[in-house]
């Protein structure tokens, strides 16, 4: 009883929704999707789009659970304009149960300077069918400002 309290507390306090928790404990993520949604500022068609889908292990460790190098590849995103992208699991085994703090990260490397102002959402589907859904909105990369790192939230 005391690990279920715990895990539904470490839940409340990521902000990432219980209801996804509620899920059988067997349940795997079978596929990642991110969207992007540009405005106000494009991303250049040279500037490099990487992303990384991690969960915390403990204070020091983080695991992979979805990765995409180069999205888009040499496409501009102009603005305003949507792009999806399905990433690449790192496991065909991540269940839901391993996801204790879901993380994304999203690097640019632009070819000179470049600056792109964008929203994201990133969907989990999971092998029961069920997916969840995590957004931000307002990002700014550039080239002085190549890493964005947020948690998961509703």
């Amino acid at each position: 009883m005391k690990k279920f309290l715990l895990l539904t507390l470490t839940i409340v306090a990521s902000g990432f929704s219980a209801n996804v928790f509620a899920q059988a404990s067997d349940a795997t993520v079978t596929k990642v999707t991110i969207t992007f949604n540009t405005h106000n500022d494009n991303k250049d068609h040279d500037t490099q789009l990487n992303v990384s889908i991690k969960t915390k292990v403990n204070l020091f460790l983080s695991k992979d659970i979805a990765t995409g190098n180069n999205l888009g590849g040499d496409m501009e995103f102009v603005d305003p304009s949507t792009h999806s992208f399905d990433l690449v699991l790192r496991s065909d085994n991540i269940k839901v149960s391993d996801l204790q703090l879901p993380i994304i990260d999203i690097d640019v490397q632009p070819n000179g300077n470049d600056r792109w102002i964008f929203d994201y959402v990133v969907q989990l589907t999971f092998s029961d069918g069920n997916t969840y859904s995590s957004k931000s909105q307002g990002v700014i990369l550039d080239q002085d400002n190549k890493h964005y790192e947020g948690v998961f939230s509703n």
